[in-house]
């Protein structure tokens, strides 16, 4: 057995055992706070497969993370960390909605322009905070959290200064039209055709990033940019792409949730999508396939928190509480791991032409004299 995979085994026993001790952590909390833990036990754990609203409404949690966390896993292959998902959920929606909000024409093949424009957003808003990384050598971590936190602003602002609906009593648009919602895949819940999206974009992503040269570049970019560099890989183009995709899939989260959960545009519609989005990510191990387990895993603990809060006498703050203690005991440890090996990368970039510097236009070094150094730039 090699060492790849003792490590591998290993990180997934430790994986498995943090869950188990989540998982007895939240009962434990139940037990002592309920007059009745078999029954708050049984509808914290067992409640999201109750019937079909309970079940549809699980998945369509666990959707729009699929999103937003694999696109935080795209930008964490190639080295980048996107803290600015969040903003970008909330520029794809305003996006997105707006084209369906005044449509030219009433048609569904208005949906897909749609999406293409907030994946659109949410890539040019991601690109700019790794062209600020790769052209000033400002940190994306930064610069993707202050651009994201300005376009949550900007969300509100456009909300409520041109979109809101006088009629409404909060902040709020009007509803699209019928013919801009997605159709429900198991009424009565919201389950609707993200989902399918998601799994498919995962699949996909999955393909390019394991089975492709291009995906090759990105994963080598991400773990050694001095390697990549002296592969010849144009570092800074393919750190720039990954980015934009990692603010697409955001973006296409966001219009997801207006035209299949939401129906209008609303203040505080993003309810942590993006941030959720790296506690998925990280849960994967950042693996693409790893996402689908990770946002469901998200989704069944946020459904039997609500159930529970429903058909129980644990009150919905105390299993709020449970849910958050239980993913954060997992995000823990999934941080543990992504810092170790993070760590590990870091010394094998250490030394020249290890860091992707300020300037870089991603063009691979060349040997030679000084033309070739001002090429290189």
């Amino acid at each position: 057995m090699t060492d790849r995979l003792l490590d591998r085994l290993a990180d997934g026993l430790s994986l498995a055992l943090t869950i188990g001790v989540a998982l007895v952590a939240g009962a434990v909390i139940i037990w002592l706070t309920s007059a009745d833990p078999g029954h708050a036990l049984r509808a914290f754990f067992l409640g999201p497969f109750q019937n079909k609203l309970f079940f549809g409404n699980m998945l369509q949690t666990a959707a729009p993370l699929l999103l937003t966390g694999l696109g935080v896993a795209v930008a964490f292959q190639v080295g980048a960390v996107n803290l600015g998902a969040e903003g970008q959920v909330y520029a794809g929606a305003l996006a997105g909605a707006t084209l369906l909000l005044f449509p030219p024409f009433v048609s569904p093949w208005l949906i897909p322009v749609a999406v293409v424009a907030a994946g659109a957003a949410g890539a040019l808003f991601a690109w700019l905070a790794g062209w600020l990384r790769t052209r000033f050598g400002a940190t994306e971590v930064i610069g993707s959290f202050l651009i994201g936190a300005a376009l949550i602003q900007l969300f509100d602002f456009f909300l409520r200064r041109y979109l809101a609906d006088p009629t409404a009593g909060f902040p709020t648009s009007k509803p699209l039209a019928a013919t801009f919602r997605l159709a429900r895949l198991l009424p009565p819940s919201n389950l609707n055709v993200m989902f399918a999206i998601g799994i498919v974009l995962a699949v996909v992503a999955f393909f390019v990033l394991y089975r492709t040269t291009f995906g090759y570049r990105i994963r080598l970019t991400g773990l050694s940019v001095k390697y990549a560099r002296y592969s010849g890989i144009r570092v800074g183009w393919h750190f720039l792409v990954a980015m934009a995709i990692s603010g697409a899939l955001a973006g296409i989260a966001g219009v997801g949730e207006v035209m299949g959960v939401q129906g209008r545009l609303v203040t505080g519609l993003s309810n942590n999508l993006g941030w959720n989005g790296v506690t998925v990510a990280l849960v994967a191990r950042l693996h693409p396939l790893g996402v689908i387990p990770a946002a469901l895993l998200y989704g069944y603990l946020h459904s039997g928190a609500t159930v529970a809060g429903l058909m129980s006498d644990v009150s919905p703050r105390i299993a709020s509480i449970i849910q958050s203690l239980i993913f954060y005991m997992i995000t823990a440890q999934a941080i543990y791991v992504w810092l170790r090996r993070r760590l590990g990368a870091a010394r094998a970039n250490a030394g020249p032409g290890g860091a992707l510097p300020s300037g870089a236009t991603g063009r691979p070094r060349r040997q030679g004299g000084p033309s070739a150094a001002r090429s290189d730039r």
